[in-house]
């Protein structure tokens, strides 16, 4: 324990200057958060605007065209399809078999359901501060109309900092979302590490029991398909540190951004993910065991930050 505090007490000599500086960062955001803040959403709907009007793609036209993939699952063979092909499932036999009972609803009833409850998260992780709806227009429209799960996915970031087993989902959905659990790794919170990665295990142990067979079938899978994944392995790296830094600085809102930088694929949907940011951004964590920060400005200033 004595070599773990001296460990963290190193690594804080080195962070505490770049927390500091990103504190006066942000302090300069604060002063000019209204200019920043508009012109995001400017650019925000500019894109959006050019992507469905000017480009051409409009999502709203293949409604459900990732959603069907979660419907009518045939667990026996669900790898049927590769990554970019339209309504493949890609995803892991334990998320196939929490998706099969959506299997006995019609498919317009189904669809109907799955674009309201994405829809809904959408506006729940946005409520402290809807102006990203603006921001991220693009990325939300057209996940809400495809029916992909990355908003389930930055929703179950959020809940795990209360309930960490809800890794569970985002993990055996998409895999590289794990990065998030080291969190608690990180500032040795080894109650909350321990159930978050045993959800996890406990998940997939029972699946494998279920099914062993379509295990085998998705590890081949993933295999085939490793090439399609775009930096992957630098990607996951940068998101590490990011959660590493995040956690010990306090900063829950890293977790977020590495989860999304550490998406297998990203796509233009996947950007989605960063709506988790508005729920976490004013949920600063204490530092715990690590050195305490210099005071890098007036309280009343750090006050008016997070409000930004």
């Amino acid at each position: 324990m004595t070599a773990v505090r001296t460990a963290s007490a190193a690594a804080g000599r080195v962070v505490w200057p770049i927390s500091s500086a990103g504190d006066r960062f942000g302090a300069i955001v604060s002063r000019y958060h209204r200019p920043i803040r508009d012109a995001l959403i400017l650019v925000g709907l500019l894109r959006a605007g050019w992507y469905f009007f000017v480009q051409g793609i409009q999502p709203w036209t293949f409604w459900g065209i990732d959603a069907r993939a979660y419907w009518g699952i045939d667990l026996a063979h669900p790898y049927t399809g590769n990554v970019g092909v339209h309504s493949a499932f890609l995803y892991s036999p334990a998320f196939a078999q929490l998706m099969a009972p959506f299997s006995l609803l019609p498919y317009d009833v189904y669809l109907v359901i799955w674009t309201a409850l994405l829809a809904g998260v959408a506006l729940w992780l946005a409520r402290p501060w809807p102006p990203i709806l603006l921001m991220l227009s693009l990325p939300v429209i057209y996940e809400v109309a495809v029916g992909n799960v990355h908003l389930l996915i930055a929703a179950a970031v959020v809940i795990a900092f209360r309930l960490p087993w809800a890794y569970a989902y985002p993990v055996w959905a998409k895999l590289t979302p794990g990065v998030g659990i080291g969190w608690w790794f990180v500032r040795g919170e080894w109650r909350r590490f321990a159930v978050a990665l045993g959800a996890v295990i406990a998940v997939g142990l029972v699946s494998v029991v279920l099914q062993p067979g379509a295990w085998a079938d998705w590890i081949e899978f993933l295999r085939i398909n490793t090439a399609a994944n775009d930096f992957l392995l630098p990607r996951v790296a940068v998101a590490i540190v990011l959660v590493t830094f995040g956690a010990l600085t306090g900063r829950r809102w890293l977790v977020a951004v590495a989860v999304w930088l550490a998406l297998p694929v990203i796509y233009v949907n996947s950007w989605a993910v960063l709506l988790a940011v508005v729920r976490l951004r004013d949920r600063v964590e204490p530092a715990g065991w690590l050195p305490a920060p210099s005071p890098a400005m007036p309280p009343a200033q750090r006050a008016a930050e997070r409000s930004v």
